[in-house]
């Protein structure tokens, strides 16, 4: 059973929230930037825009993140395509690439595609100064609360949207995303690979390259603070 298309979570009051950019198999980054943030899985939160898979060297570890690390993750488009596999794996259909899925142990399949089957399109937390969304690419639209009824409604191009970000860059699709969307403190995405964290209206994109040899940074965001900033570390130990 898959889980509901859009989550959204209640307030931490307690504690912290964060948001991490595409982690792309640099799991051993990820563990240090939480080390460094002092993160207490006991009372922090930790939530991802997607693309846990492909580039980096430890893909095989985002299983155990999905069901034990994070809190939740909103699909991205690597993430889609290797749930795609592994259903045509257990149908019995053949499936073609040829990568970190190669050294699975066929027992351990199921496993994957439920994990991978678990993660919305997108998420909305709760927080003290406002909601805040969570979303791989693209909000389909400009009102938060028009993307979560056109993504609970299942159409394949406003999921792609999501996952994929918009296929032409017109003038209307430009000034809309040099406005603020509607409904939220922050957008939270990633997909597009950026220098450095790019901030846009309540727009962030945490993508800074993990799992490329040229940028190969990680981003994250604590989405319940009083005052946003992102956090960025050189990917080391999963180079």
């Amino acid at each position: 059973m898959r889980t509901a298309r859009v989550r959204t979570f209640p307030g931490n009051a307690r504690a912290r929230d964060f948001v991490v950019g595409d982690v792309h198999g640099c799991f051993r980054t990820l563990a240090r930037a939480l080390a460094e943030l002092q993160f207490d899985a006991a009372r922090d939160r930790l939530f991802g825009v997607g693309d846990l898979v492909n580039r980096g060297p430890h893909s095989h570890e985002a299983v155990d993140w999905l069901e034990r690390r994070f809190e939740a993750v909103a699909m991205g488009n690597h993430d889609r395509a290797a749930l795609h596999w592994f259903e045509a794996k257990l149908r019995g259909s053949r499936a073609t690439d040829h990568d970190w899925k190669d050294a699975l142990e066929p027992r351990d399949y199921p496993r994957w595609r439920d994990a991978l089957r678990q993660m919305p399109l997108a998420l909305t937390i709760e927080t003290p100064h406002g909601p805040v969304g969570v979303i791989h690419a693209e909000a389909p639209d400009p009102d938060w609360r028009h993307t979560v009824a056109l993504l609970d409604a299942g159409s394949e191009s406003d999921i792609d949207d999501a996952l994929l970000g918009f296929e032409e860059y017109t003038p209307a699709i430009r000034w809309m995303k040099s406005r603020p969307v509607q409904g939220l403190r922050a957008l939270v995405s990633g997909h597009f690979v950026v220098e450095e964290v790019e901030v846009a209206v309540n727009r962030w994109n945490l993508d800074t390259g993990a799992g490329f040899d040229d940028r190969n940074r990680l981003s994250l965001l604590e989405v319940n603070a009083r005052k946003l900033q992102a956090l960025t570390f050189d990917v080391k130990e999963d180079a």
